[in-house]
């Protein structure tokens, strides 16, 4: 009975090693799709780019979580600093992604906005030195406000 339990317990133990390393086999898989595709592939506008670099950064942390153990340091610091040039890279390739996001749909940056007692966005009176005028128009024209009735005690 007790060889029988052993057995048993020893048959799950190999078992869930095989299936962990299938696992990291999928991840590393992934992961080498992912960094060959940013590598070689690349983009043809930073909104690709955007999303390759993603896919890269994420497949490459879901491979070091999973698979530390099987993974030596020297791979494991390798990985490391593939994320941390993709960050990079993902910073720039969002502002660029954003510019062009704007030109799609005709987004218009740096909108200033004017309220109606004549101050701008940074809460004064007047304008700011920086920007004598602002480089938009307002959103809205001036609309007239009600008049509040007075309080009466």
């Amino acid at each position: 009975m007790k060889r029988v339990a052993i057995a048993a317990g020893l048959l799950l133990l190999m078992l869930d090693s095989a299936l962990a390393a299938t696992d990291c086999e999928a991840y590393e898989e992934a992961y080498a799709t992912a960094k060959y595709r940013m590598e070689e592939i690349g983009g043809s506008s930073y909104r690709e780019r955007y999303d390759l670099v993603n896919d890269l950064i994420d497949a490459a942390i879901v491979y070091l979580a999973y698979c530390k153990e099987q993974i030596s340091l020297d791979e494991q610091y390798q990985i490391r600093q593939v994320i941390k040039k993709g960050d990079r890279k993902r910073r720039a390739y969002f502002r660029g992604a954003v510019r062009e996001y704007h030109v799609l749909y005709g987004i218009r940056p740096n909108v200033s906005e004017i309220y109606q007692d004549g101050s701008g966005e940074n809460g004064g009176g007047s304008p700011s030195k920086e920007r004598s005028a602002p480089q938009s128009p307002p959103r809205f024209p001036p609309v007239q406000q009600p008049m509040m009735p007075p309080v009466e005690h």
